[in-house]
């Protein structure tokens, strides 16, 4: 009986070396795929652009790629350039073979914009993880800046409290953000089999754009384990928001829990920059609060 069960025991986890070891290949092989497909883009991030007038740049979270934002900031082009941009090493832009740092964003991003000619008068529309880049990105080119919305603002003054923060938001957020074996194996499941993930993750999605959730897995291990440890829990979006505070617009849902609305109102209190408060939850900025987002973009600044 005990040699029995030993042997299922060794077959058991012959078979599951063999599942992963294989995920692992094939995950390895499809990365290097959609490596290639992004070699056309040299060192400059994937956007789409359209209309004419003062750039308005347009920057998803986590996961996140230029179809976030759907098409109802369209009527906007009429006066204004908009330019929808994938972070580095999301969506479709390239994929680093090491884990980018903040300095590496910025540096794509700033590669992006000066070949745009978007270097005058900016405005940054950002949502969740690109809040905390478009923050730095405008402190660091502060003349070039005019307004910046952070929609949705991850508000952490250290690791020990996004690390918290990110707790009590979602136990399923933290096995996946904080725990890096789970976290890396699940990646490589996702890209092993990515073409099947892309038609079920708009399944379980609720209130995201359907197209949106299609392009979450549109990254690899070293991209979103580097947006998580190099940035989201240790460049806190406080420091450029002190730095930069009069041009920065919060806009803050109330059902928002991925940072309380008391907290952001606090820091916008001490930086000097400006709360707008929408009845929405972290992923109803660009669908319940597509209307009060227009009228903000297109308002005059001393009109806020």
């Amino acid at each position: 009986m005990k040699q029995r069960i030993k042997k299922l025991v060794l077959l058991a986890a012959s078979v599951t070396l063999g599942f992963f070891g294989l995920v692992e290949i094939m995950a390895w092989s499809n990365v290097a795929a959609e490596r290639g497909k992004r070699a056309y883009l040299g060192d400059q991030l994937f956007t789409e652009v359209e209309g004419g007038g003062r750039p308005i740049v347009f920057i998803a979270g986590l996961q996140g790629s230029t179809r976030y934002w759907g098409k109802g900031f369209q009527p906007l082009a009429a006066t204004h350039r908009l330019i929808y941009v994938d972070l580095y090493g999301f969506g479709r832009s390239p994929w680093p073979l090491e884990e980018p740092t903040l300095e590496d964003h910025i540096a794509w991003l700033r590669r992006t914009l000066v070949a745009q000619g978007a270097t005058k008068d900016v405005t940054f529309v950002a949502h969740s993880f690109g809040a905390i880049v478009a923050a730095h990105y405008a402190a660091r080119f502060s003349s070039e800046v005019g307004r910046v919305y952070l929609l949705g603002a991850p508000v952490f003054d250290s690791e020990r409290e996004a690390r918290q923060r990110i707790r009590e938001m979602s136990q399923v957020a933290a096995l996946f953000a904080l725990h890096p074996v789970i976290a890396r194996e699940s990646c490589l499941l996702m890209d092993a089999f990515r073409p099947e993930f892309r038609r079920l993750l708009p399944l379980f999605g609720r209130k995201a754009p359907p197209k949106a959730l299609e392009d979450a897995v549109l990254h690899d291990w070293p991209s979103i384990n580097g947006a998580i440890r190099n940035i989201l829990l240790t460049k806190p979006l406080a420091d450029p928001v002190r730095l930069r505070g009069a041009k920065i617009t919060f806009v803050h849902g109330r059902s928002d829990r991925v940072t309380p609305l008391q907290r952001v109102i606090e820091l916008a209190q001490e930086s000097g920059a400006k709360v707008v408060v929408l009845p929405v939850d972290h992923q109803g900025y660009v669908t319940q609060g597509l209307s009060a987002l227009i009228q903000l973009l297109t308002s005059k600044p001393n009109g806020r």
